[in-house]
């Protein structure tokens, strides 16, 4: 049996304040090779009641750049995520998923990032995030980095 860790790799969205402006998750546009799935999990911290959670989707790329990007979910009213029923209290959340095959493969897009925004501010809007990329193709211990003392440490009670 495979551990998650042999075909996942997670990349966060340190908590943030996006009251009046935008975040994405800290690893930016991550490459989809060898992935077949992702998914994404947005947790609303302390908000001020007055806001809601404007924007949240999955965008795609074709490089690490950003270079064409579009969105690969969509928010708007009757969207994927519906902005006429937006989160907007501490605890709401949202999950995002797509498959590789989601993706604009003809065009070569096969990066992926997650994107929310708030566009008022009328106090503290704080989120949490995910983004986890799974169903590796090719599984591997230390998927998501060499292990390091310290640092970057796996933990299994089998070993």
């Amino acid at each position: 049996m495979q551990r998650l860790s042999e075909h996942a790799t997670i990349d966060l969205l340190d908590l943030a304040d996006i009251g009046g402006t935008n975040a994405q998750n800290n690893g930016g546009w991550l490459s989809m090779e060898g992935y077949n799935r992702v998914m994404a999990y947005v947790e609303i911290g302390t908000w001020d009641s007055g806001d809601d959670l404007d924007e949240c989707r999955l965008q795609q790329a074709s490089d690490s750049s950003g270079t064409g990007a579009k969105d690969l979910t969509s928010d708007a009213s009757g969207g994927n995520y519906d902005t006429d029923n937006p989160v907007d209290a501490d605890g709401n959340f949202v999950i995002l998923e797509a498959r590789a095959e989601d993706f604009d493969t003809d065009n070569d897009f096969s990066y992926v990032r997650l994107y929310v925004a708030e566009g008022g501010n009328t106090g503290v809007d704080n989120v949490n995030a995910v983004l986890i990329r799974y169903d590796y193709s090719y599984p591997q211990k230390e998927l998501q980095g060499a292990a390091s003392t310290g640092a970057q440490v796996y933990v299994d009670t089998n070993t």
